[in-house]
């Protein structure tokens, strides 16, 4: 599975449609340019540094422009975003707290899990929205659109708790960013 070499435009089309994720999640810095795909959130730079302190299994960081990125990964940011997050923090009394009680709760272990659980479902069943290799020499990316899910919108994604029931469950403990997905 080919990874997309710029998501650049899929992220400003991203964006334009979600406000939220024009600013960090964290600190709400405008334009950020890193995201933390376990989480589906957007991070200035400075924030990014602190989610690499907290782990991968945590929060697995990359550049919005400089990084490669993979469908399944893509697929993730499509369905997270800061707004859902931040509702889910909001909800569950942890909007207040520090980075790494916020982040290491259960209820966000439970949101990552139903994230990269939805995303690996839904790029299944989708058809390929890899670009050919005069795409990627021309700095092609998918667009939003093109990567989302057709059974469920955006609008609804993984778990802002009360919708989490909707989700597949992992009864076991995984490392959720494993190598064959998101390295």
């Amino acid at each position: 599975m080919a990874a997309v070499m710029n998501g650049g435009p899929f992220f400003e089309a991203l964006r334009r449609r979600r406000p939220a994720d024009s600013t960090c999640i964290d600190c709400g810095a405008d334009r950020p340019e890193w995201a933390s795909v376990s989480n589906g959130i957007f991070l200035c730079l400075s924030c990014s540094g602190r989610h690499r302190g907290l782990g991968v299994h945590i929060s697995f960081v990359r550049s919005l422009t400089m990084d490669a990125w993979k469908p399944e990964q893509l697929q993730a940011m499509e369905l997270g975003g800061n707004e859902l997050f931040r509702r889910l923090l909001e909800e569950n009394g942890l909007a207040g707290k520090g980075l790494e009680e916020r982040y290491s709760a259960a209820v966000v272990a439970e949101y990552r899990s139903s994230l990269q659980a939805l995303s690996r479902q839904q790029h299944q069943m989708q058809p390929s929205v890899e670009p050919r290799r005069e795409e990627q020499r021309a700095g092609y990316a998918p667009q939003p659109a093109q990567v989302a899910a057709k059974s469920q919108p955006a609008a609804t994604p993984p778990a802002v708790v009360s919708a989490a029931s909707e989700l597949p469950r992992t009864k076991a403990k995984l490392d959720v960013w494993s190598d064959d997905l998101w390295s």
